[in-house]
């Protein structure tokens, strides 16, 4: 399963070396994750409805190039791994255009957690199947 979620690169989001500051990677992807979700049926409103939540337990970056000012973005999200109480997402970002280039790859493994205790908890089993591989 894959998904691809755009990114345009502001000003805002840039550094004093001239490149994307590295924390909005993680927002990036967290935006995509999202996104994904939203697409296979679990958007944010039914997470707050069931009172469950994926939160990051673990996340990796790799950075292999930069990011710039207006350049645009994508971010190929697919499901590496799926658990009873957590799943990992990998997060390909790539600089878009003529000639696309791996900037960036995030490997974020989140955990299931009850909103209500705050305590991990087992997956929602529709969640589970909707991650699975096909």
């Amino acid at each position: 399963m894959s998904f691809s979620y755009p990114v345009a690169v502001k000003f805002s989001e840039i550094d004093m070396a001239g490149v994307v500051f590295n924390s909005h990677y993680l927002t990036w992807c967290e935006d995509a994750k999202w996104a994904f979700l939203d697409s296979v049926g679990f958007g944010p409103y039914r997470f707050a409805q069931e009172r469950a939540n994926a939160l990051v337990r673990h996340a990796e970056i790799d950075w292999v190039a930069s990011l710039q000012p207006l350049d645009r973005a994508e971010i190929r999200v697919s499901v590496t791994s799926v658990g009873a109480s957590s799943f990992t997402l990998c997060h390909e970002i790539w600089r878009a255009g003529a000639d696309p280039i791996l900037t960036a790859t995030c490997v974020i493994t989140y955990v299931w957690v009850d909103s209500d205790t705050g305590a991990k908890a087992d997956m929602d089993p529709a969640l589970r199947r909707a991650l699975a591989p096909a």
